[in-house]
């Protein structure tokens, strides 16, 4: 059967985060999507709940052993079925029971991008700062959009999946790849996704997200040094305060 959406979550130990996600989709009042779970092969209370979702026909997806973040999310995207899929992972959750209904409204009325960015509230404990989704044009920076609020079309994704060689830009190394393909992206106001920062995030992500980030702003994007640079700076000046804000949020599981 035909659907509209996959939701694809990646989870492994943390049940938890994996309970506020289901809550979240489970509030939607747009109810034609499905919901793919790729389990890790956790070793704690989460997999018997991954194990009930799938036998009580909430999920599709599965629990074993995985190469990391990016294999667990090529993983889903090649279970999935619907139109354009979401990457909803443990832990992230979508704003108010109308969330995909309003995000699917403006998908279509606006023609159905290949990709489509939408805004996000990003918590630090109980400090909650907006992120509007930037413009298309922003990806010779970084993502216009976080993962929890970009649609892409699946047939697209698959042709350029993530690459399992980064530890944390593997997303905006597929996104960069799709845009130089041609793939057509929108931004779009509203807010739609809840991204929830945990303490360290950011510094133990700090180095390998510049390192990464410019070498896929040079190979894949060109861009001439001067802007890897530029780019580099800022992303060194966020980095930097992102750490400070997590210092605040409480300590938690991270896949």
């Amino acid at each position: 059967m035909s659907v509209p959406l996959s939701i694809i979550t990646i989870v492994r130990n943390d049940r938890a985060g994996l309970e506020r996600t289901r809550r979240s989709l489970g509030d939607q009042r747009l109810r034609h999507f499905e919901w793919i779970v790729v389990d890790g092969a956790s070793t704690d209370a989460t997999r018997p709940l991954v194990e009930a979702l799938l036998d009580q026909g909430v999920a599709r997806g599965g629990s074993e052993p995985d190469g990391g973040i990016y294999d667990a999310m090529n993983k889903g995207l090649r279970l999935a079925r619907g139109e354009h899929v979401l990457f909803l992972n443990a832990g992230d959750r979508l704003i108010g029971p109308d969330a995909l209904a309003r995000a699917t409204a403006a998908m279509a009325a606006s023609g159905a991008p290949d990709i489509a960015f939408f805004g996000s509230q990003m918590e630090f404990g109980a400090r909650v700062l907006a992120r509007p989704a930037k413009p298309p044009r922003y990806l010779w920076h970084g993502q216009p959009g976080l993962h929890q609020a970009t649609f892409v079309r699946r047939t697209l994704h698959l042709r350029h999946p993530f690459s399992e060689q980064y530890r944390v830009c593997g997303d905006y190394d597929a996104l960069t790849r799709m845009a130089v393909a041609g793939a057509r992206m929108e931004s779009f106001a509203e807010t739609i996704g809840v991204n929830r920062f945990e303490r360290g995030a950011m510094s133990s992500n700090k180095r390998p997200l510049i390192r990464e980030a410019a070498a896929i702003q040079r190979a894949v994007l060109r861009l001439p040094r001067w802007k890897v640079a530029v780019s580099a700076g800022r992303r060194a000046l966020h980095s930097a305060v992102f750490t400070l804000l997590t210092s605040i949020a409480p300590r938690g599981s991270a896949r």
